[in-house]
């Protein structure tokens, strides 16, 4: 049973989130003039950059063979060549470690951590979102507090992401990049349907896919067959609909059958019934071909509500890597009348959790990806926001820019939902938003499911 105490942090983790949330990360990227003033979290850019230069590491005497199992959902470029080359040039400075690498699609690496979890074979460092699933993990002892460890290099990581990853002030884990969920769109599209600027709101983001509807383009891409590209509708509009409190009693009573929560559903219901997604929507993936990624990739469908990452999997599809018009993103639109504001995001970070048994070089390897100098070669990719501080002048790419400043501007960020509660609950909320987009279930069917479901 699924203890509510588990929602003390990832509570203090959202409003971290919405206070702390790259506070020198924007003005790094675009302003070479006015330095942070918040010192008291972490290093200011500036600061950081008087540090010095990160060389290359220098090769060691080899000594005892030490292997790392390392997992990652990072399965296409340029990101997974980029994790090979950092793994292999730390084996290079480091002949003594060796780093035998897995990759694999997002789905596919849950159900088979899920199995080397009960297992008892638990990777030395594997993907992990923080939050209620990284709780679990804790108390059931397959991680490890890092804590001591990570001393001497966490304090240079936006303390935001860094709380992901955090469990009853312990360290367990480090974050590699943070962002925020919003709609990646073709502009060119956008203006063969004569629409001249993305929607603000609700009624306006309606009313646009009805336009470009009626212009025989396919409005939205989604990969409903994974439900969590779906779940990313409901749980905006619970969002919009309820805003930071709604959120936040939810998190304490469990308790879904709300009045806001019900609309929310009512809104995803109203868009469902407007059939605004491809053919085949409900059993197509996220990131294929035939998915989400691959029809907005190859310019089929106009909008695709995912996060950062969602460019290096749309380019990765697209006829030779090369997106079929201009992206654009705008955050997720005002609901009119809703206690939710325009500046409440949601999203959550990427990083790696450490294994029980992990060897003291793991924590060591996680610190060299995520230094300076690692952290700006991945910035530099335009498919990820670093959260080393004095990185993020790596970030040039507009769009990019865009999703930074949506998240320096949050009021309040809301922790992905099947991340911020426990697996279980999480399991819950997208099987039951799968019922909604299916149109097998009415708004309260949802609510009463995931409650019954939470209990």
């Amino acid at each position: 049973m699924f203890n509510k105490s588990q929602f003390a942090l990832p509570v203090r983790l959202v409003r971290l989130l919405a206070v702390l949330m790259l506070v020198v990360a924007f003005t790094a990227a675009c302003s070479t003039t006015t330095p942070s003033t918040d010192t008291a979290a972490a290093p200011t850019a500036e600061t950081a950059a008087e540090q010095p230069v990160e060389e290359a590491p220098v090769a060691e005497a080899p000594g005892e063979q030490v292997e790392i199992d390392w997992w990652h959902i990072q399965n296409t470029e340029p990101m997974m060549s980029l994790w090979q080359e950092m793994a292999d040039e730390y084996m290079a400075a480091h002949p003594d470690v060796k780093i035998n690498i897995t990759v694999m699609e997002n789905e596919a690496f849950k159900s088979a951590l899920q199995a080397n979890l009960q297992s008892g074979d638990v990777p030395d460092l594997f993907q992990s979102w923080g939050g209620g699933g990284l709780k679990q993990m804790v108390d059931a002892g397959v991680v490890r507090d890092i804590s001591s460890e990570s001393a001497s290099f966490i304090g240079n990581l936006n303390p935001g992401a860094v709380g992901l990853f955090n469990v009853d002030d312990k360290q367990y884990g480090i974050p590699f990049n943070l962002g925020m969920v919003g709609f990646w769109y073709n502009k060119d599209l956008f203006d063969q349907a004569g629409i001249t600027a993305p929607p603000a709101t609700w009624t306006e983001f309606l009313a646009d896919v009805q336009t470009l509807k009626d212009a025989g383009i396919t409005p939205i891409a989604l990969g409903a067959g994974d439900k969590w590209p779906a779940h990313f509708y409901y749980a905006y509009l619970m969002i919009r609909e309820g805003g930071e409190a709604a959120m936040s009693q939810v998190a304490n009573d469990l308790d879904f059958n709300k009045p806001a929560f019900i609309e929310a559903g009512n809104k995803v219901a109203e868009l469902v019934a407007m059939e605004p997604f491809q053919t085949g929507f409900l059993a197509a993936p996220w990131d294929a071909p035939d998915g989400e990624s691959g029809v907005f990739g190859t310019g089929q469908a106009a909008m695709s509500l995912m996060g950062q990452w969602g460019p290096g999997a749309y380019a990765n599809q697209a006829p030779d890597g090369v997106f079929p018009g201009t992206l654009g993103w705008f955050p997720f639109p005002l609901v009119e009348g809703g206690a939710g504001l325009a500046t409440d995001a949601f999203g959550g970070g990427d990083g790696f959790a450490v294994g029980k048994d992990a060897p003291p070089e793991a924590v060591q390897f996680l610190e060299y990806i995520t230094s300076v100098d690692q952290a700006r070669r991945v910035g530099a990719t335009g498919t990820t926001l670093p959260v080393t501080v004095g990185s993020q002048d790596s970030v040039t790419d507009p769009n990019m820019q865009l999703v930074l400043s949506g998240l320096t501007e949050a009021t309040f960020v809301q922790l992905y939902l099947d991340q911020f509660f426990s697996p279980e609950i999480g399991a819950a909320v997208n099987d039951a938003v799968a019922t909604l987009f299916a149109g097998t279930a009415t708004p309260e069917d949802v609510t009463e499911a995931i409650t019954n479901a939470a209990k």
